[in-house]
């Protein structure tokens, strides 16, 4: 482990080579992952491991290398865990290096970033953007993300290091009342007639329902069956808003395979289905984190579409929330509007990028920026409309 304590006069940065090094900071970083902000499933050693199990690439034409990081205080107890990765492109005779967070895939990890309490991120952030600047030829590229405050924002804090705004993530939660019938007051009256409705429909047409509650590990695999059809089904049907298949590979799979359930051990995971007349009709998947329920992605049978199945799948959703007594709802990121219509609270992060102070930094930018239009779809805020 290097050790740097030259940042700031209470906080210092160490570099971990290895998850198993990091093993021996694993009691605090989950101690640190419980006391985030709306906590999110992103920042948890469990996603972290797996995610670098999966999606690590060591091919031709990139190759990502482990550049993990800790905060520590003056006493050395943890105050950030910093999740990063050197990424190589090409992989095999680099042009230009890449230090970015884990979680930089193309479809499950929705945000991303420095693991930290929200009160210490500027201070962490002004200690680690001058630990990298004094290692500023390891480096072209630093992407920055989950940062709580916009690009020009950053020059105070970081002796006028310019961040370059990328994009900015809007995250929506809902803080739950004591019952249905106080948020349901809540919404809009159009929101309310439109819930109504959605109930008053299936039961004239003589239709039932029921919510599927999947939480044990031996009913994971055929509910999963299930929600990747549904998930399909609705990205494949031509006349409607088009959602990304964000499980179409392998390693995609795999991983949500192997997440789910070890999830599922640890008494988190929730797979929420509507059942209608004994066909699965909608499946979200949702992660249970403390007084917090995290909702993933999700998917639905087009066909039943005009009875807005999802829209009752989700206050469904709501309703469990509030009788198992949590407090939080997370609806995850992307601004459409299914999600404000429950006058959610919105949390912005935003995304930047560092270049190199270095002339290979200088030379090698606009290159990458080229780089980056090719590849913008990959850093897509999912879409998580109903």
């Amino acid at each position: 482990m290097d050790m740097n304590h030259g940042m700031t006069a209470s906080l210092s940065v160490a570099r971990i080579h290895s998850f198993e090094e990091l093993d021996q900071y694993k009691a605090e970083w989950e101690a640190l992952d419980e006391q985030q902000f709306p906590r999110t499933p992103f920042t948890s050693p469990l996603w972290m491991t797996l995610w670098w199990k999966h999606f690590r690439r060591q091919g031709i034409k990139f190759r990502d290398s482990c550049y993990l990081h800790i905060v520590q205080d003056a006493e050395g107890r943890l105050v950030a865990v910093v999740p990063l990765m050197r990424s190589w492109f090409p992989g095999m005779a680099p042009l230009v290096r890449v230090i970015q967070f884990f979680g930089n895939d193309p479809a499950v990890t929705e945000l991303r970033g420095v693991i930290c309490r929200r009160e210490d991120q500027d201070d962490v952030i002004r200690t680690l953007t001058s630990y990298f600047l004094a290692r500023q030829h390891e480096w072209e590229i630093f992407r920055w993300n989950g940062l709580h405050r916009s690009a020009s924002e950053y020059a105070f804090l970081t002796d006028g290091c310019e961040f370059i705004e990328r994009r900015l993530v809007p995250d929506y939660v809902v803080e739950l009342p004591k019952s249905w019938d106080l948020l349901n007051a809540r919404v809009s009256s159009n929101m309310r007639k439109n819930l109504r409705k959605t109930y008053e429909f299936l039961d004239r047409d003589g239709f039932r329902f029921e919510l599927n509650v999947v939480q044990r590990r031996e009913d994971i695999a055929a509910a999963v069956d299930r929600f990747l059809m549904l998930h399909v089904a609705r990205s494949d049907t031509p006349d409607m808003i088009y959602h990304p298949k964000r499980f179409a590979n392998q390693r995609e799979r795999a991983f949500l395979l192997e997440y789910l359930g070890r999830m599922a051990d640890r008494g988190q995971l929730r797979i929420f289905e509507l059942e209608i007349n004994g066909e699965v009709v909608a499946s979200r998947i949702a992660f249970l984190l403390g007084s917090e329920l995290y909702m993933y992605f999700s998917g639905y049978n087009p066909s039943w579409r005009k009875y807005g199945v999802m829209t009752l799948l989700v206050s469904e959703i709501i309703k469990w929330a509030i009788n198992h007594g949590l407090r939080w709802v997370n609806l995850s990121t992307g601004n459409d509007q299914s999600k404000l219509r429950w006058k959610p609270s919105e949390i912005i992060y935003s995304d930047c990028m560092q270049v190199s102070p270095t002339l290979r930094g200088k030379l090698t930018f606009r290159g990458f920026q080229a780089y980056e239009g090719l590849t913008r779809s990959r850093d897509a805020v999912p879409a998580q409309s109903e």
